[in-house]
């Protein structure tokens, strides 16, 4: 499933529902024919809609019961029966899903040098030093004659610093947030989240600056920053928060609803948990990001749960 905005996988469900129900008049087809031109994703999108739309009527009693969509209000058609109002609800409901999934938003693609979709991918900087990004992030970089510059504008990333000497007397910083590391080693991670930037030392030291506060993270030292202030976090490890670098994923009694949106971050497809005592269900375990359809099913046995896959979705319950 392609990571498109919100909106367009909302509008794309709509029109699929308007056209399953009643042909269109002139003027509504002239309306349907201007949204397919304004941009060449909504033909794309509507087709995953239709398929889906599809699929949902050959769902079983209780893999509909599952999804127990609420009524949609300003429905795109005046009369329908119960089924067909469930399937407009649960198309809507799941269209909305796939849209909270979009990570990389235009305007941070457009505003990064580099950016990392479902797959970690390691950059080269223009000092030699490393970057390798988590699935879901994106950097920009300003290197002057005075510094360089990496800003990280969302998820995570692992540096491994080229150090300064007598060639290289640039400070290397990282800029997240409201604040800023720099680098007085080799190798750090920075975690940029729209709550909480956390930083952590592998290798050497690190100086994190933030809102006129400047604390210093020696080797398996960590903080955590936001616009209030900066904090340290006792019983940090590199091994466990770096384990996506190594291919894994490692989770210790962490709530089903975040273990999975870990997971859909190295997905094309979505998975969603429709049911909310599920959601805060309790998991431990070390998955590969090669075997993650793997992971799902185990994790489904384990929970006593099932899954049903539809075209760019998996539903847990």
């Amino acid at each position: 499933m392609n990571d498109y905005p919100p909106e367009i996988h909302q509008q794309a469900a709509r029109w699929a529902i308007r056209l399953a129900e009643a042909p269109l008049d002139d003027e509504q087809e002239l309306t349907f024919q201007r949204w397919l031109a304004q941009d060449p994703r909504h033909r794309h999108a509507l087709e995953q809609a239709g398929m889906l739309w599809h699929e949902l009527g050959s769902l079983s009693p209780e893999q509909k019961q599952v999804l127990q969509p609420q009524p949609v209000a300003q429905l795109p058609v005046r009369r329908v029966n119960r089924v067909t109002q469930w399937k407009i609800a649960a198309l809507l409901l799941l269209g909305f899903s796939l849209g909270t999934t979009w990570i990389s938003d235009g305007i941070i693609t457009l505003r990064s040098d580099y950016h990392a979709d479902h797959q970690v991918k390691q950059v080269t900087l223009p000092d030699g030093s490393l970057v390798d990004m988590d699935a879901g992030s994106a950097i920009v970089l300003a290197y002057t004659s005075q510094e360089r510059r990496v800003t990280l504008l969302q998820g995570s990333a692992w540096f491994t610093v080229a150090p300064t000497n007598a060639q290289e007397k640039r400070p290397f910083l990282v800029e997240a947030a409201s604040g800023t590391t720099q680098a007085l080693g080799t190798q750090f991670i920075v975690q940029n989240t729209p709550q909480t930037t956390t930083v952590g030392v592998v290798e050497h030291s690190v100086q994190v600056t933030t809102s006129g506060q400047t604390l210093q993270l020696d080797e398996e030292q960590a903080a955590r920053y936001t616009k209030q202030g900066v904090t340290r976090l006792p019983g940090w490890n590199s091994r466990e928060r770096g384990d996506w670098r190594r291919g894994l994923l490692i989770f210790d009694q962490q709530p089903l609803a975040i273990v999975i949106a870990r997971i859909n971050q190295y997905r094309s497809g979505t998975i969603v948990i429709p049911n909310s005592a599920l959601r805060q269900r309790q998991v431990s375990g070390m998955f590969s990001l090669n075997e993650l359809d793997g992971a799902l099913q185990t994790m489904a046995v384990e929970l006593g749960a099932k899954t049903v896959s539809l075209p760019g979705i998996t539903i847990l319950y």
